[in-house]
């Protein structure tokens, strides 16, 4: 009986074998292509995002709560936005030229690997050695300073004025895993001459990560303004050519900006800086007679041991978790607010103590940075910070997850009047500086659309979004240049003639040992 059975035994296990074997292939070609599709690595075990996540093709304008990520996805607000005079609509759909994908630096890529317990980045910038020095030895461990401790060495730069300020910097001339090229300064973008050429208007965009843009963005936003800048030059026969600095970097406060400013940007004079910041010391707890609980220290809930390997266990998982949300807002304690009688709220009073949301702090830096351009004979030029945050948000629970658990976990219990509220006051405090010191405002805030397809998270926006932010502020930028040019400012000659920037030195490779040394050496 065994002996007849046999066959069909053997069949029965060949059969399992197939369906395993084609269930298995199945699995892995649609991992594979869930990978490419929402951006992830696909040679990473562990779902790490792609330096070149696939970009639609140039799509009509999409329908839905879908992100928009296409280079025209935008065009119907474009369409609407008042444009500077001598400004086509069209040029927004010009092409921008191709960039070849870059092979990431292979020590860059042999650290990033090397320490995967710490962000790729961190691991790979170039910190400041009073920074670094102040967080191991006096165990001061805020504004990145927890990364040192998980590093066996670490990249540092000496700064020209001996503070802390800039923590950091990236390393000049190369490549990151995350897709971000740097020029000889260490700015992201192509090279530029460190002394101005004749006939060029030379414009800094400074800020965080909003300004240095996503890494694996083909182009930042400062880049795109150029580009639309230089057209216009160019359509016009002005005979100037427009230079453009994206000193921007993750993560930084007004305290680094500033100091980027003074060490790295006033050497090269630009003709005019761009401030867009207003995420990164924003906490509105002032004036608040109700006891906040903690802050968390996450946005949102953390995906799954599978989700974590799987592109398509993440997707299960995100809508699991978020399909039985409304997208509205989340029912939250209420909140007591004490305005100061004595500060306006329509009108502030940049002289007040006790401005909220750490505006003191910043308005003292931005001031600093207003004289540090005026020194070398260049402008300030203010922007307000756009936030996707107001009363009666409605968001997509699925394709608006990132941005329903940034603004409900990460500000949380802070409801959308109560952001909205202090953003409008930080808006209204920026456009009384730039009035009081008689520099440009652009108003981004006012003439940005409240869609959360334009928007990652709260502050942080799609491809699509990108280009629209440069957009707006490139027209923005025209009437000033027109005016500079029309009373024969611009373009300008150089001050100060340079053969090397005073701030940039050779790479420097430092063992924690030798940081750790020269505590003990301090101490003794």
């Amino acid at each position: 009986m065994a002996a007849r059975l046999e066959p069909s035994v053997r069949r029965r296990v060949f059969r399992a074998i197939l369906f395993v074997s084609f269930t298995s292939v199945a699995l892995a070609a649609a991992e594979i292509a869930t990978r490419i599709i929402d951006g992830y690595r696909l040679v990473s075990l562990r779902l790490e995002m792609s330096r070149e996540p696939l970009q639609p093709a140039e799509p009509e304008h999409r329908s839905g709560s879908q992100k928009w990520r296409g280079d025209t996805d935008a065009l119907p607000f474009v369409q609407q936005l008042p444009v500077a005079a001598g400004v086509d609509r069209e040029w927004f759909t010009a092409h921008v030229p191709d960039r070849p994908v870059a092979r990431p630096d292979a020590d860059l890529q042999a650290r990033a690997e090397r320490y995967t317990r710490v962000a790729e980045l961190h691991a790979n910038y170039e910190w400041n050695w009073k920074f670094v020095a102040k967080a191991v030895c006096r165990g001061d461990y805020r504004d990145g300073g927890d990364t040192f401790n998980q590093l066996d060495d670490i990249y540092v730069f000496d700064p020209t004025d001996d503070s802390e300020w800039p923590t950091y910097r990236f390393l000049r001339g190369v490549t990151y895993p995350s897709g971000l090229r740097t020029n000889a300064f260490g700015w992201r973008g192509p090279d530029i001459p460190l002394n101005k050429p004749p006939g060029t208007i030379r414009i800094a965009f400074i800020g965080a990560s909003t300004t240095v843009s996503p890494h694996a963005e083909p182009y930042s936003y400062p880049e795109l303004v150029g580009f639309w800048l230089n057209k216009w030059a160019a359509s016009h026969g002005l005979g100037i050519s427009v230079d453009v600095i994206n000193a921007g970097r993750e993560g930084v406060n007004s305290r680094s900006i500033q100091a980027v400013v003074r060490q790295e940007l006033a050497p090269v004079e630009p003709d005019l800086a761009v401030y867009y910041e207003g995420a990164n010391q924003f906490w509105p707890a002032d004036f608040l007679w109700t006891r906040l609980l903690p802050r968390s220290r996450v946005s949102g809930p953390q995906p799954s041991v599978l989700a974590s390997f799987s592109a398509i266990a993440r997707r299960v998982e995100s809508a699991m978790r978020h399909a039985g949300l409304p997208g509205v807002e989340p029912p939250k304690p209420p909140l007591i607010v004490k305005w100061p009688r004595d500060l306006d709220e329509r009108d502030p009073d940049l002289a007040h103590p006790h401005l909220p949301i750490e505006l003191p702090h910043i308005l003292g830096d931005i001031e600093i940075i207003r004289r540090a351009l005026e020194e070398e004979g260049g402008k300030l030029v203010m922007t307000s910070f756009v936030w996707l945050v107001h009363p009666g948000l409605v968001l997509d629970p699925v394709s608006d997850a990132m941005l329903f658990d940034y603004l409900n976990t990460m500000y949380w219990p802070f409801n959308y009047a109560h952001m909205r509220r202090f953003l409008d006051f930080q808006t209204r405090a920026f456009r009384k500086y730039a009035a009081v010191h008689g520099l440009d405002f652009i108003d981004l805030v006012a003439a940005y659309p409240r869609d959360p397809r334009l928007f990652d998270d709260a502050v942080h926006m799609t491809h699509a979004g990108i280009r629209l932010q440069a957009w707006i502020v490139f027209n923005g930028l025209v009437p000033i240049i027109e005016r500079r040019m029309a009373s024969h400012e611009w373009p300008r000659p150089i001050r100060h003639v340079l053969s090397k920037h005073p701030a940039f030195g050779e790479r420097r490779l430092v063992p924690m040992t030798e940081v750790r040394a020269a505590c003990n050496a301090a101490v003794h």
